[in-house]
């Protein structure tokens, strides 16, 4: 596959994740449902969808015999499971239900400046003159976003704020603490397994385990956009573009994702940000882009 294939095929996932943050909020608008009653049919649905593509291709066997050698790592996947994934995808909801995608969506990729924060902090080295300025990107464009400049007011609900920033908090450590999963574990069986695992502490939560609503006339579609594109879909074209391009060539394009949400809440509900607030959302996407870029022309 070509590297512009390949681009393409990030592109496309991170459009379609942005697409199921947009589902997400129309299924919003038409169900009584709540996130986490969201959050829980599309881990369960989804990893069980994932678990097959897993063992289609091959690295189902290998993962378990890697469980069956070391028990123990039962509890880390546990861990991602509850933390990284079910917490990550609630909060996000949480942020789209209390606000909008767009904002919820620019809101949660604070994730890398946390990452940055957390590696400085737990190496305890000064970060770099492009992670600091990353941070402070992140820092003022979000400022920028949810005041419109004026720190009197908020120009985002304080709960789609405080819900999204938990969610960028929970992406930042889903991307950290699995790095030795990945390594010793099929990636596919991995995330199919903490969808699996996510989805059934999130029985625990839900009060109502009628899943009949979701099936409703004026919901289903978003449901199954959310499950079958937003995440099936979206990870398998990220994963096999990963094949091709860097790491830091994978993420860069993947910032499509805030961008895309921004424009199709535009052209789908209207949703307008005034030139302070879109001044913000830029800044939110350069100080993902920045540290990647420095370290790509070291």
């Amino acid at each position: 596959m070509s590297r512009q294939a390949a681009i393409i095929l990030v592109a496309a996932a991170a459009v379609m994740w942005a697409g199921s943050g947009i589902a997400a909020q129309q299924f919003f608008a038409v169900s009584d449902r709540n996130a986490m009653e969201l959050t829980n049919i599309r881990m369960v649905v989804s990893g069980l969808l994932l678990f097959v593509l897993s063992y289609l291709l091959g690295g189902m066997e290998k993962s378990f015999a890697v469980i069956e050698r070391m028990p123990t790592i039962v509890i880390s996947i546990g861990i991602y499971s509850v933390v990284g994934i079910l917490l990550m995808q609630f909060s996000y909801f949480a942020g789209i239900a209390a606000g909008n995608a767009a904002a919820a969506t620019v809101i949660q990729y604070t994730c890398p400046a946390m990452v940055i924060c957390f590696d400085a902090f737990k190496f305890r080295r000064w970060p770099k003159k492009s992670e600091v300025a990353a941070v402070v990107l992140a820092m003022g464009g979000i400022f920028l976003l949810v005041t419109g400049g004026n720190a009197e007011k908020l120009s985002v609900p304080l709960l789609c704020l405080l819900w999204s920033l938990a969610s960028g908090a929970f992406f930042a450590f889903s991307s950290i603490y699995p790095r030795k999963l990945i390594a010793k574990l099929d990636k596919y069986f991995l995330l199919s397994l903490g969808m699996l695992i996510g989805g059934v502490v999130s029985f625990l939560l839900v009060e109502d385990l009628d899943w009949r609503p979701f099936f409703a006339a004026d919901a289903w579609f978003y449901v199954a956009f959310i499950i079958l594109f937003g995440t099936v879909g979206a990870f398998l074209l990220f994963n096999v573009g990963l094949k091709y391009l860097t790491p830091e060539e994978a993420t860069v394009t993947a910032t499509i994702e805030p961008a895309a949400s921004v424009v199709l809440s535009f052209f789908l509900f209207g949703t307008l940000f005034g030139a302070v607030e879109t001044l913000g959302i830029i800044m939110v996407i350069a100080a993902i882009i920045l540290p990647l870029l420095r370290r790509g022309n070291r």
